[in-house]
């Protein structure tokens, strides 16, 4: 078996487990045909997978497993709080990621600072011609507003007691959403820069998951 079929297949396998983990969240939020520890289980499933990057990312590894370690014994004590409470924790997951990628993709178009989608194509192509980055730099203002524009709708829907809608939102439109912002920047693309180098839909995602896959988290000051 090649490299390539073996990529395919495993993309396959990552988006079946990733529409059955969306299915089942919505289901243990909204639906009430779920354990209560199903649902505590499932809202742990993303914060599980960031601190497990943090324990591999982390420079002082001792530090990152013993705070690792009080996690678990702080969850093993509240767990009941937890099976009453999931849908916030999800909540948590869902509006903090939005706004902390808001913050990521803004931050870079204050002053001169390098547009984080230009930093992207300069991974793709190297050099970039000049109309290249004004059109990057505007990429990354379309996503930095579209982030934001989806954490003030969930906590808008949260908050306001719209439960099923928001479940909705945070755990099936999202990622189509996300998705679709792709496609619409790649046709967005074709017409603007028509004589440019074409990468296609994967090559997007791929240099934003490389992008923030190699970040390291900050060292505590």
């Amino acid at each position: 078996m090649t490299f390539a079929p073996r990529g395919r297949a495993a993309a396959a396998v990552g988006l079946v487990l990733l529409v059955a983990f969306a299915v089942s969240a919505h289901l243990a939020i909204v639906g009430g045909s779920l354990d209560p520890s199903i649902g505590a289980s499932l809202s742990l499933v993303p914060i599980a997978g960031l601190a497990f990057w943090a324990v591999r990312q982390s420079r002082r590894q001792q530090t990152a497993l013993a705070a690792a370690g009080t996690a678990v014994v702080a969850l093993w004590i509240g767990w009941p709080e937890l099976e009453r409470h999931f849908p916030g924790v999800f909540f948590i997951e869902h509006a903090g990621a939005n706004v902390l990628l808001a913050i990521a993709f803004g931050r870079t178009l204050v002053g001169n600072r390098e547009a984080l989608c230009t930093r992207f194509a300069r991974l793709v192509h190297g050099t970039l011609p000049a109309e290249v980055e004004r059109y990057t730099r505007r990429v990354t203002l379309a996503w930095a507003v579209f982030f934001a524009a989806v954490f003030v709708l969930s906590c808008l829907l949260y908050l306001g007691g719209f439960l099923a809608a928001w479940s909705l939102l945070a755990n099936i439109l999202s990622p189509l959403l996300v998705a679709g912002m792709f496609v619409v920047e790649y046709l967005v693309r074709h017409r603007v820069l028509p004589q440019w180098e074409r990468t296609g839909i994967l090559g997007g995602i791929r240099a934003f998951t490389r992008h923030f896959g190699a970040a390291q988290p900050e060292a505590p000051r």
